[in-house]
Order: structure tokens, then C-alpha cells, then sequence
């Protein structure tokens, strides 16, 4: 023992705790941290992989270390370095290295093992210049191009590497030679990856796939039917009519007529694009724990050749005869991940979310059996001259309606509080929106008045709300579904790729998550009605509208009282005592029903009567109803115009393609309660 270390020393440096925050390997390994929380550690360069170029835009290397608690037993830690090359350092043998916050993780049934992941700092102390204790070590750190200043080991963390390099044993550790033989022969490897539309008779692939039905056990053996959404003519073709699963009797599951029903689950994809694996130990039990039908899977090394029958490719994954220990080839994605870059994965996702796209449109080709047409819907042009006198009589009448509109907002006192965009455009009345348009094109020298059912319009308005929907605040919010790995898209593709009831098979394709967001309706009339039964109608308020209008984000409100009483001063600044009256009117309404229903011996007195007018209306000493006033103040809106596709049984009012017409809806947007 060097005369620097004390024996009490030594036993503090080699217990499980070697310095605050970090992790011996031999606890990492045995479990003492689960897979995919992140890990501090400190070790020994024993082996390197050079980095090679992944399908992405980083570099990938591996560097084998240990440390005092596996020194003498032999066990190691795999550190899986996905970054750019230019920020891999240059390791050697016995370089001290330091990682911090890298992710733990279990690469098919092998050892655990550490990833970097987003927030991973590495530094590495090269062994020849690590001074001996007390002195600290920080003169043999590298630099570093990727992490900062402020990401420097301290002083307590460089201390210890002087005194850790100086009391591990370096028997096993290769000579330079050794270790420069070692980096040249990794870089050997042969990437034998290739998509199912590449695949060839009596050819090796990796593969990544997707299992897309139920695994079968044979016991000795797993068969997979797996797809990575591109088609191979080799195999099998799954029809859209009478799709019928394994014959569990047949040993390939191939018929006369193909697969044959089981009640195992099929997801698709139909065509030929799904293929059948045979799976032998050791990957057999790894695919009993860990694999099921929707999950994505890697697997390596599998032999492809035609089936018993010859007529269709299958793949066969065998036990590695040459491996000195049972290896596993077969690995499980998990895709909802946010650190999981593997871009063959990427673009099978991909692959698998254009393939439900394009099968959505299929069906419902294949039930209407004829294709709607949309009708060209376009505004008449207006001719105008093209002379000065027009442009200045266009100039002073806009002037005009600019100072009519400005003298009309002030006589409105519109709420200060409630503020639109557009604020320049001129207001349109109620029964301006609501008014039918009318397209008069001119066919064979007459002109043709067409309704339309609706146009894509949007308006500025001043009104103010009668009611809303739903009735309760708490179901203002709703429940959304996305998918899990909407990360694997850019942003403009997940808007294409999120659904609010998803099939139950693409559900077991695609797996998604619960979000909530906003989605109410409200009740408009114009701020000056000009008539006394003034026209009233309604918009829809989605998601990113109500965010905009309260600045609030949706969520459980009957769970989260807070964002529930925000909610409800917000809209008091809306419509003012709106909720309140409905709420009164509701119970009113409850307990008229209530009196109806009650038997006749529990019936009131003749001369009373129960108050059955509950709307908008109070009684006066005569007993006659006026109409109550509203007290909230109208306010300044956008509302956008728009149509909707919806079922219809009656053949003459069709408009929009087969069984559907057209039906005219309205939308809030651009409006904020500034309160």
C-alpha cells in the first residue's frame, strides 16, 4: 500500500458511496439503479470502439471501463457514446474517465449498460499525466469541445481520480500496442441492415420491424409476423376482404388461400408487407417478456430463405453457435423515449404513420364505392375600372365607413377589457354573417344563382354571449389522444398524426397518450339588436382559441380547482353573471320536472302553479314576463366561417360526396380577456 493512502483511507475509497453523487459499477450492475434513470460513475478505460457514422447526423463509440469494486472480478460497464464526432474524445488504455447523468439501460437480455443522453458530460484524465495524491489531477484533464466551463469536474472530483488511478490495479489493462490493435479491428464492421423490400434468399439482414400479431409460442421456438411498412413481392399477400389470421395446425401458417383464422390479432398492414420470423433460443425467451404484438423490435443477423413450401420468404433467427455466451439479437424499442435517436426507427414510424393515412382513405373508398367531388366554390369577381376617379371615389367611401365605424364603436361602449385582432376592420352585424351567399356565375349568357352551403370567411364583430356549452365550467376541458412518439416528427407532421377516437388497431400500431384542451361553445347576439328577437348564434371555441382568449393551458378542471376558479373570473369578464342566471335556471328547470312527476295526492293546492318559464325571463307583480337584460358588456371578436362534413340519409340534400352534405359552422379566434 503507498504511504499516502491510509488503510482507513482505502476501505472509505473502495465502500459502495466512493464519492457523493456517484455509483460504484458493481452496483450499477447489480440493479441498484433501474433502467432509464441516469447515473454517475467513475472508472478505468479497459477497451474502445472508434467511433463509426450512424444513419443520423452522430457517431457512435463504446469504451469498456471498471473500477475499485470490479477490479478484481473481471465485470465491466459499456459506455454507448452517441454524439458528434468532432466532441468524441481520444481515449487510451487506463484513461480515467468521469461521466455524469448518462442514461442506464439494458440492451436486449445483456448486462446493463450506460448511454449518453441529452444532459451526459464526460471528461476524461489522461493516465500519464495523472499525478500522484495529494496533488490533484485536474492537469491531465483533456479539453473538452463539447461542455462548457461551468460543466468542469471540481476540485473534490479531481482529487479523487488522483487518489482512484492510484489504487486500482492495472494487470488486465492491454499494453499501447494492444489497445491501438484493439481501435483498428472495431472499425471492421459490416452494417448488414436493409429494409423487407431488400431482403434476398439465403442473405444475413438486421432488420427493424414491427411485430403486427400476436407472438406464437411453439415452446421451443417463437414465430413473429413482423413488418417495416415497404413491400417485398416475395411475400405473403394479406387482402383487405375475409383477412384471416395462423392456422394454428400448420407449422409455416401459409394455406391455399393464406393465413387461416385463430383469434390471434391481426393489425396489418395489408398487402405484401408483412413477414414471418421463426425465433430459436436464447431469443425465444427474450421475446416471451418482452415483446407482444405492436411493439418495435430490432433484430440481427436473421437468415432469410423460402418457407417449407417454397412459395413465400421467411426469416429464421438461430443461436450464435460461435459465441463463446448466449447472445440475444433481439432488442425492444421503447418509442416513447425522447432520447431514443436510432433513425432506422425513425422512419419505420414514419413509414407505419403514412400507411394508416393512406389506409384511413382506402376504407372509406372501399364502403361508399364511388368517389364525392368537391364543388369549386369561388367569390365572384367584381369588375372594376381601372380609372383615377373610381380609385378616389374607393378612397373617400373607405374613409367614410372608417369614421361611420370609429362613431359606432363609441355608442356600443364595448368591454376595454376584451380586445380582437384586425382592430381596423370594419364590424359586421349578426344578421350580415348569418345571411346566406349566393354565387351567380353566368352559364350560357344567363346568370345562375347557386347557395352556397357555406364560404371560408372570417369577420370582426361586436356581440355579446346569451349562453354556453356545456353547461358545467368543468366540462369546458376535454380529453385528446396523441401518440407517444410524436417526438420521432417534425411539428408540422404531428398535426397529421394525432386523433381524438383512434381504431383499436391503430391504436395497437401507433400506442398514444391522454393530453386535455379546451373545447366549449357560445351563445352570440349582436351588441345593438335591431330587432326585438334579435338572431343568435353559435362558435365553436377549440383548443388554441381558449388558450388565446384566457391564458390558460386546459387541464383536469374537475381535479384542478385552481385553474378552475381562474377559468371562471376569466369569463366573468366575458359574459358577467351569465353563469350564475344559467344556473339558477338549470335548477329551476330541475325542479319544475321534479314537481310534474309528483303523484296527485302530493300535488300542490288549484290555486298555485309552478313557474314553467325559466329562460331568459322574469314575472311581474301582473304576472306577466319581460325579458331579462343582460348585463355583461358586448365586447370586440374575430369569428371565422367554415364548413363541416356531416352524414345525411336524405338523398336530396347531399352536397358533399356520398351520404354526406355540407353544414355551416362558426369559430372564435384572435379574441383576448386581457383581465
Amino acid at each position: 500500500m503507498p504511504s499516502w493512502v491510509s488503510s482507513s483511507s482505502v476501505r472509505q475509497r473502495q465502500s459502495r458511496d466512493l464519492i457523493t453523487g456517484f455509483t460504484s459499477i458493481r452496483d450499477l450492475l447489480d440493479g441498484a439503479i433501474q433502467p432509464g434513470s441516469l447515473a454517475n460513475v467513475i472508472g478505468l478505460i479497459r477497451d474502445c470502439r472508434l467511433p463509426i457514422k450512424t444513419k443520423g447526423a452522430d457517431y457512435k463509440a463504446m469504451w469498456t471501463i471498471y473500477d475499485l469494486s470490479t477490479q478484481h472480478d473481471g465485470d465491466t460497464l459499456d459506455i454507448n457514446i452517441f454524439w458528434p464526432l468532432e466532441h468524441i474524445p481520444d481515449v487510451g488504455a487506463g484513461d480515467a474517465v468521469l461521466v455524469k447523468q448518462a442514461k442506464v439501460q439494458r440492451f436486449k437480455a445483456n448486462a446493463l449498460s450506460l448511454i449518453t443522453a441529452s444532459r451526459t458530460v464526460i471528461h476524461v484524465f489522461a493516465a500519464s499525466r495523472i499525478l500522484r495524491p495529494p496533488n490533484s489531477a485536474r492537469s491531465a484533464l483533456l479539453p473538452s469541445k463539447r461542455h462548457k466551463e461551468a460543466s468542469l469536474p471540481t476540485d473534490k472530483e479531481c482529487d479523487y481520480i488522483s487518489i482512484f488511478y492510484h489504487s486500482i490495479s492495472k494487470d488486465d489493462l492491454p499494453d499501447d500496442e494492444q489497445f491501438k490493435t484493439i481501435k483498428i479491428q472495431s472499425l471492421n464492421v459490416k452494417d448488414k441492415f436493409a429494409l423487407l423490400q431488400d431482403v434476398r434468399d439465403g442473405k444475413f439482414h438486421d432488420l427493424v420491424v414491427q411485430v403486427v400479431r400476436d407472438p406464437f409460442d411453439l415452446g421451443d421456438k417463437i414465430t413473429l409476423y413482423v413488418s417495416d411498412y415497404t413491400e417485398n413481392s416475395s411475400f405473403f399477400n394479406y387482402t383487405w376482404e375475409g383477412v384471416r389470421d395462423l392456422d394454428l395446425g400448420e407449422s409455416h401458417g401459409y394455406g391455399s388461400q393464406g393465413p387461416t383464422s385463430s383469434g390471434k390479432q391481426w393489425i396489418g398492414p395489408y398487402g405484401k408487407k408483412a413477414m414471418q420470423v421463426t425465433c430459436y433460443e436464447p431469443h425465444a425467451s427474450y421475446i416471451r417478456s418482452e415483446v407482444k404484438v405492436g411493439s418495435w423490435i430490432e433484430l440481427q443477423n436473421v437468415q432469410m430463405k423460402f418457407g417449407r413450401n417454397g412459395a413465400y420468404l421467411e426469416g429464421y433467427l438461430r443461436e450464435d453457435q460461435n459465441a463463446r455466451s448466449h447472445r440475444i439479437r433481439v432488442r425492444a424499442f421503447d418509442i416513447s423515449d425522447e432520447d431514443n435517436k436510432d433513425p432506422r426507427l425513425k422512419k419505420a414510424l414514419r413509414r407505419c404513420r403514412d400507411y394508416l393515412e393512406q389506409k384511413k382513405a382506402d376504407l372509406e373508398r372501399l364502403k361508399t364505392d364511388e368517389f364525392g367531388s368537391k364543388r369549386k366554390r369561388e367569390e365572384p369577381e367584381k369588375k372594376v375600372k381601372n380609372t383615377r376617379q373610381r380609385r378616389k371615389e374607393k378612397r373617400e367611401q373607405a374613409q367614410a365607413r372608417n369614421q361611420l365605424e370609429c362613431r359606432k364603436e363609441q355608442a356600443l361602449d364595448l368591454n376595454p377589457l376584451v380586445t380582437s385582432e384586425s382592430m381596423n376592420t370594419p364590424i359586421t352585424t349578426v344578421e350580415d354573417i348569418l345571411e346566406p351567399i349566393i354565387y351567380e356565375p353566368l352559364v350560357n349568357g344567363e346568370v345562375v344563382r347557386i347557395p352556397l352551403p357555406f364560404v371560408c370567411r372570417k369577420y370582426r364583430a361586436a356581440v355579446r354571449v346569451v349562453d354556453f356549452r356545456p353547461c358545467c365550467l368543468e366540462d369546458f376541458a376535454c380529453r385528446h389522444r396523441v401518440p407517444l412518439c410524436d417526438h420521432m416528427f417534425s411539428d408540422d407532421e404531428n398535426e397529421s398524426n394525432t386523433t381524438d377516437s383512434p381504431a383499436t388497431e391503430d391504436e395497437a400500431v401507433l400506442p398514444s397518450r391522454l393530453v386535455w384542451e379546451w373545447r366549449f361553445m357560445l351563445q352570440l347576439e349582436d351588441a345593438a339588436p335591431k330587432t326585438k328577437e334579435p338572431s343568435r348564434f353559435w362558435v365553436v371555441v377549440d383548443n388554441a382559441s381558449a388558450q388565446y382568449l384566457t391564458d390558460l393551458d386546459a387541464s383536469d378542471l374537475r381535479q384542478d380547482t385552481e385553474t378552475l376558479a381562474k377559468l371562471r373570473e376569466k369569463l366573468f369578464t366575458l359574459w358577467g353573471d351569465l353563469e350564475e342566471r344559467k344556473s339558477r335556471e338549470i335548477a329551476a328547470r330541475k325542479a319544475a320536472a321534479a314537481a310534474k312527476k309528483r303523484r296527485p295526492d302530493d300535488m300542490p293546492p288549484l290555486d298555485s302553479s309552478d313557474d314553467d318559464d325559466v329562460g331568459h325571463r322574469d314575472t311581474n307583480a301582473d304576472g306577466k314576463g319581460k325579458e331579462r337584460a343582460f348585463s355583461n358588456k358586448p365586447f370586440s371578436c374575430c369569428i371565422m366561417q367554415y364548413g363541416l362534413k356531416a352524414r345525411e340519409d336524405n338523398p336530396a340534400l347531399v352536397d358533399a360526396g356520398a351520404g354526406k352534405k355540407w353544414v355551416r359552422m362558426y369559430g372564435l379566434f384572435g379574441t383576448r380577456i386581457c383581465s
